[in-house]
């Protein structure tokens, strides 16, 4: 740091620079709070949200482009994801993020985002998995136009942005104010009225991934750290993701299709959805079951499997395309792909971990002034995530944790304009100011060895943590974290990459740990050595108490 002494405060320190991040410092910002975003990626481009496929949630009731309307309600939407989420989920977070998901959608498309819309100015609802009815609307660009729309009105609006710096700490000091240590290549602290972790959530412990690898669960542990109670670990939802011409595309490959009548055909040619759901249509079928589904063909040497989309009509593709062109269609025809007519092998990978930081309908967690959204927190889709509500949740959570961030900061000593954030600063004058370099070089011989050792902890978790599990898998993978992290304990943890590394190892953990403790199969968990759903569970939810470093 620099030797002259200074004073740095903001409002709210937000952590994360995808959909739930952006959305917490827009809220904040506009409710007067000086507002700076840590982000260890580059915002509006790292992160799930920006490659995802753009799809939300929503009951407006407006129906398909072959059915309109269709009657909805936020009640009926709240059903929904109980149902999918094997009523795991707390109803009054569900019911929050249901009644207000139709707001959210609106408020996006204030802040510059299109979605799909028939020529009378309805939206065009899909029919996403799970859902009972068309409820899905789609981003016009998919999640990359969101974020970057919801990037380019933070900045605008005032956000301090400070890319390629990790939040290593954040500690409650006097004066009901957070200490809150950022590192690029060297360390430095600022201090926070409030805090937002919303840096998205852990299927980067996974060897094989639809989103950003870099989701590690850094924010999560960030939380557990700070003495945040944790919930639901043991859940981790996965997608199908695409492989053409042996190059793997990792982006999700199942709702924007399956939403619109997409089939999934095994190597005998048979349509899985009509051979083990005959009464049911392909939308309607939970994505826990249809994962389940395929890695028990797969296991049955009936794999590869295909999405097959051929049957198609014109208008149908016309849509698509419309909605979904620069995004997943796409990426599909630059790796040679002719989607129109061929069938798209598709292979299992982890989505989103439904597990992490416990928040209320405030999106505060247990520890005062210290606020979570994103994926990063828990409580909203329990065993099994809704299709569309992933990013639905994002966005109210994220409003609601913005605004309740900058209303704590401000009731808690006022706000907070004694220091050098009087105005708002350029990133290149952060940098300067804090003295945080971008970046950290990964030329040195000792970070190669911690990348290969961050692979050597997505192969355990991939081998012992995946679609199916047993106590002697479980019990394996804990073995094997645990001689691990004797290698890796004392590592210097003022290298970005070893501190990474360790809180990769000490989640993981946890995550083995809360799956062995739930002892029967419910949504997105199944065990083959308790293979039934155990009503007795239904309401036990598992909290992982905080044992600190």
């Amino acid at each position: 740091m620099n030797s002259k002494k200074f004073s740095f405060h903001c409002d709210v320190v937000v952590v994360g620079g995808g959909l739930a991040a952006l959305s917490a410092a827009i809220s904040a910002v506009d409710n007067g709070a000086i507002v700076l975003l840590v982000n260890k990626g580059i915002s509006g481009k790292s992160g799930s949200s920006a490659k995802a496929a753009g799809i939300l949630a929503a009951a407006f009731g407006h129906g398909n482009l072959e059915t309109r309307p269709v009657p909805d309600t936020p009640n009926k939407h709240a059903r929904d994801t109980l149902a999918v989420g094997y009523h795991i989920g707390d109803p009054e977070l569900v019911n929050f993020v249901t009644e207000q998901a139709t707001s959210a959608v609106q408020w996006l498309e204030n802040l510059g985002v299109e979605f799909s819309r028939t020529e009378d100015g309805g939206y065009i609802q899909l029919n996403a998995p799970g859902n009972s009815c068309p409820r899905a609307v789609s981003a016009i660009g998919g999640g990359q136009a969101i974020v970057s729309a919801l990037l380019s009105q933070a900045k605008a609006r005032g956000v301090m942005v400070l890319d390629k710096t990790i939040v290593r700490d954040i500690k409650p000091i006097e004066g009901h104010k957070f200490l809150v240590t950022l590192q690029g290549r060297q360390a430095t602290t600022v201090t926070a009225g409030a805090a937002v972790l919303a840096a998205g959530g852990a299927t980067g412990l996974f060897p094989t991934v639809s989103g950003d690898e870099g989701n590690i669960g850094t924010s999560i542990m960030l939380g557990y750290d700070i003495g945040a109670a944790l919930k639901n670990l043991e859940f981790i939802e996965f997608t199908l993701i695409y492989r053409i011409k042996s190059k793997i595309l990792r982006i999700a490959g199942m709702a924007p299709f399956l939403s619109r009548g997409g089939k999934l055909i095994n190597s005998s040619g048979e349509d899985l959805f009509g051979l083990h759901f005959p009464n049911k249509k392909s939308e309607q079928v939970g994505r826990a079951e249809i994962l389940r589904l395929v890695e028990q063909e797969i296991f049955n040497n009936k794999g590869p499997i295909y999405l097959d989309c051929t049957h198609f009509s014109d208008v149908t593709w016309q849509e698509f395309e419309g909605s979904q062109g620069t995004t997943t269609l796409d990426k599909l025809t630059k790796a040679g792909c002719d989607y129109r007519a061929e069938k798209i092998e598709v292979i299992p990978a982890a989505h989103s971990v439904l597990a992490g930081i416990k928040i209320d309908t405030t999106a505060q967690t247990t520890i005062p002034g210290i606020f979570a959204a994103g994926e990063n927190a828990t409580g909203i889709h329990g065993a099994g995530r809704l299709s569309g509500n992933g990013l639905t949740a994002c966005v109210v959570m994220g409003r609601t944790a913005g605004f309740n961030a900058s209303e704590y900061a401000n009731n808690a000593q006022g706000k907070l304009r004694n220091g050098v954030a009087q105005k708002t600063l350029s990133s290149k004058q952060l940098n300067k100011l804090l003295n945080v370099t971008k970046g950290q070089s990964q030329a040195s011989n000792a970070n190669f060895e911690i990348r290969a050792l961050m692979n050597k902890v997505k192969k355990i978790v991939g081998n012992n943590l995946g679609i199916i599990r047993s106590e002697l898998s479980l019990t394996e993978g804990q073995k094997q974290l645990s001689n691990l992290w004797l290698e890796i304990k004392d590592f210097d943890e003022q290298n970005k990459d070893a501190f990474e590394l360790q809180q990769m190892v000490r989640l993981a953990n946890l995550m083995i740990e809360a799956a062995s403790q739930r002892t029967e199969s419910r949504g997105v968990q199944f065990r083959t050595d308790f293979d039934k759903l155990d009503n007795s569970w239904t309401k036990a939810q598992t909290i992982v108490k905080v044992l600190r470093r």
